[in-house]
């Protein structure tokens, strides 16, 4: 099933500024997508269209739903959006909280919250921080309690604004291990052209608000020329192999 197409796509802030010019295109349930460019290219803007943050010109279909008023609610319940900052997604008094928030708005009983919530916690590798709160947490603990409140709502969609920006290489690991074993329909916007490398099948490189090419993960972000083009240097992996050994 095609879990989103977008078809001629254009968005402008009331400022003026154009951050998304007419793009199109389709991503694959169960796909993981990886979406690059420099600052300013329109990748974190285009990443909360998806469950209607914000709305653009042109039509939007989410798992065959077109993204519209009559719509709208269903859409936020299958797409789940995990912000760069954790700290805009928890407010709670403590972990469970946080997490229970999601599936108690979907109306799922006691037992099945606590489920929910054990299994996310898990899925990203916190358990027994139920009873925690976040202002207790190191950065890196926030971001993986931000992700596990949308994984307990079981979204078919998961989409994720820079997850390991700022992290500590111990965070990023587990982070970049829950995306690999992760089954759901995974999108995110990154500068850790490492990481996308590590976990997504497909690329699109976007800049100035417009697809600059969308492919293979492996074709574009090998291709030096290409990245160097719109801002962007090669996975540090890569430049490893490619220094001479001293």
């Amino acid at each position: 099933m095609i879990a989103i197409r977008a078809c001629h796509l254009d968005y402008s802030y009331p400022d003026g500024t154009h951050a998304l010019k007419n793009i199109s295109f389709e991503i694959m349930e169960r796909e993981k997508l990886a979406i690059i460019g420099p600052n300013g290219s329109g990748k974190s803007t285009l990443l909360t269209l998806f469950n209607s943050v914000r709305e653009a010109q042109g039509e939007l279909y989410v798992f065959n739903y077109k993204l519209d008023r009559k719509n709208r609610k269903t859409i936020k319940n299958l797409v789940g959006l995990v912000f760069q900052n954790p700290d805009d997604q928890l407010f709670c008094p403590t972990i469970f909280e946080d997490i229970a928030f999601g599936p108690l708005n979907l109306g799922l009983n006691p037992t099945e919250v606590q489920e929910a919530v054990g299994n996310a916690l898990k899925n990203v590798g916190l358990e027994g921080y139920q009873d925690r709160s976040s202002f207790h947490l190191s950065y890196g603990e926030r971001k993986l309690a931000s992700i596990a409140t949308v994984v307990a709502m079981n979204p078919r969609l998961i989409s994720l604004d820079e997850p390991t920006s700022n992290l500590d290489l111990a965070h990023r690991r587990k982070i970049i291990q829950w995306l690999q074993a992760s089954e759901k329909t995974i999108v995110l916007t990154t500068h850790d052209l490492d990481m996308a490398l590590d976990t997504c099948q497909r690329v699109i490189l976007l800049n100035q608000g417009q697809i600059i090419t969308d492919g293979k993960a492996k074709d574009i972000l090998l291709d030096q020329q290409l990245l160097e083009q719109n801002d962007l240097e090669l996975p540090l992996s890569i430049q490893n192999r490619k220094s001479p050994v001293l």
